[in-house]
C-alpha cells in the first residue's frame, strides 16, 4: 500500500494538472476558477520506474525482463493512440470550423511516428497526438539500456564496479546531456539522457533499501538529481522541486519504512484501485481529457465543478476499461510465461502493478503530464 499511495498521489497531480491548467490554454474549454499546475507528478513516476527495475532485474534474465516490460506497456499504449488519433481525426474539424483552431488534426505520420516512439525528434509540442505520450519513448529507452547494462554488467562487471558508480554514472550522463543540442536541440529530450537522473534516482532509493548503497551517498545522490530538476523546471521551480523532493522522502520511508495500509483504513481498497489503473488513467487523461472538457462547454454544464467532476469520472472510466480489456489480458497472452517466472512479481513502468498491490510507469507521465511534450529548447520543463 505505502507505492499505491505514492503512485496514487503521482498520478493526481499529472491529472489535476492537465485538466485545471493544461486544458485553458484552449481557448474554446472555458477555465476553471482553480488551477494546480505542478508538474512533479511524472517525475516521480519515472523516480518509480527507476526504483522496480532493481527488484524485477534480479529475478529475470535481461531479456526476459525487457520482453515482460514491453508487454505491459506498448499494447496499452498502442491501443490508447489508436483511440485518441481516431477521435481526433473526427472531432478536430468540427471544433475547429471552417477556419483553423487550436485542435490539430493529425495525420497518418503524426501516426506512424507515435507507433515508432520517434514523435519527439520532431520537437514541436503543439503537433502532437497526445502530449503526455512523450513518457513512453523515454520509459522504452530506460529498460531498454538497463536490460542491456544489466546483461553486461553480469558477464563482466560485476566483481569491477560497485552499483553506486553505476548510479553517479547515470546521473553524470544525465547531468552533461544538453551538449547533445549542439547536434540537433532535441537530441537530448527524445534520447531520454535528460531524464536519465530521475531514473537513476529510484535505482539508488532501491541499492538503499537493501543496504548496497550508504545513506549519506544516497543523500548525495538525491540532492544532484534535485538540483538538476531544479534547473530544468519551469515556475514554480522551488515548489515543484520541493514536491519532488517531499515524493522521494516518501519513496525512501515506503523502501525501507513498514507498509501504510493500517493507517489508510477505508481508503485502503479505493487507493489499491486507483493505483491498479494509473497506467490506463495516464494514457487517457489529457487529449481524451480534453476531448470531454470540450463537448461538455459545447453543452453549456454549469456549474463548474460539475464540469470538472464529469471529466474526471469520464477519464477514470477509461481508463478502467483500457486496464481491464486491453493492458491485463493482452499481457497475459504477450508477456513471459509465468511458468518461467521466479519469485513474487513485480512491475516496475508507469504502468502495471507491482508486488505490494502497485501500480507501476508513464508512468508517466508524462509526461506530458507531467512533462508533456517535448520543448523546442533542451533546457524546457515538459507540463
Amino acid at each position: 500500500m505505502s507505492w499505491d499511495v505514492i503512485r496514487v498521489v503521482a498520478i493526481t497531480f499529472v491529472v489535476a494538472g492537465h485538466v485545471t491548467g493544461g486544458a485553458a490554454l484552449i481557448p474554446d474549454i472555458e477555465a476553471y476558477p482553480v488551477s494546480l499546475r505542478l508538474p512533479f507528478g511524472t517525475f516521480t513516476l519515472l523516480v518509480l520506474s527507476g526504483y522496480f527495475m532493481g527488484p524485477t532485474l534480479r529475478k529475470l534474465s535481461a531479456g526476459r525482463w525487457l520482453h515482460s516490460r514491453l508487454a505491459r506497456i506498448l499494447p496499452a499504449y498502442v491501443v490508447a493512440l489508436l483511440v485518441t488519433f481516431l477521435v481526433l481525426r473526427i472531432v478536430a474539424p468540427i471544433f475547429n470550423g471552417e477556419e483553423d483552431g487550436p485542435w490539430y488534426l493529425p495525420g497518418a505520420g503524426d501516426l506512424v511516428r507515435n507507433l515508432l516512439l520517434v514523435q519527439e525528434w520532431t520537437g514541436n509540442m503543439h503537433r502532437r497526438i497526445d502530449a503526455s505520450y512523450w513518457t513512453l519513448p523515454v520509459q522504452v529507452a530506460a529498460f531498454a539500456t538497463a536490460a542491456l547494462l544489466c546483461w553486461y554488467w553480469r558477464r563482466h562487471w560485476a566483481h569491477r564496479f560497485r552499483p553506486a558508480v553505476a548510479v553517479w554514472g547515470v546521473v553524470a550522463v544525465s547531468a552533461v546531456s544538453p551538449v547533445l543540442s549542439g547536434i540537433a536541440r532535441v537530441v537530448p529530450t527524445a534520447t531520454g539522457l535528460y531524464f536519465a537522473h530521475l531514473f537513476a534516482a529510484g535505482a539508488a532509493i532501491w541499492l538503499w533499501s537493501q543496504r548496497r548503497l550508504a545513506g549519506p551517498n544516497l543523500a548525495a545522490v538525491l540532492s544532484a538529481v534535485l538540483g538538476l530538476q531544479l534547473f530544468r523546471s519551469s515556475e514554480p521551480q522551488w515548489l515543484i522541486v520541493t514536491c519532488l523532493g517531499v515524493m522521494l522522502g516518501l519513496m525512501c520511508l515506503a523502501a525501507r519504512g513498514p507498509d501504510w495500509d493500517r493507517m489508510l483504513g477505508l481508503l485502503r481498497r479505493p487507493i489499491s484501485w486507483l493505483a491498479g489503473i494509473s497506467f490506463g488513467i495516464y494514457l487517457v487523461h489529457q487529449k481524451l481529457g480534453y476531448v470531454v472538457a470540450r463537448v461538455l462547454t459545447g453543452m453549456e454544464i454549469e456549474p463548474w465543478w460539475l464540469r470538472m467532476g464529469l471529466v474526471v469520472t469520464a477519464i477514470v472510466l477509461a481508463a478502467w476499461a483500457l486496464t481491464v480489456l486491453v493492458e491485463r489480458p493482452l499481457y497475459r497472452l504477450l508477456g513471459p510465461s509465468r511458468r518461467r517466472q521466479t519469485g513474487r512479481r513485480q512491475d516496475g513502468d508507469i504502468g502495471g502493478r507491482t508486488g505490494g498491490g502497485v501500480s507501476t510507469t508513464a508512468e508517466a507521465g508524462a509526461g506530458s503530464g507531467e512533462p508533456g511534450g517535448a520543448g523546442d529548447t533542451v533546457a524546457v520543463t515538459r507540463t
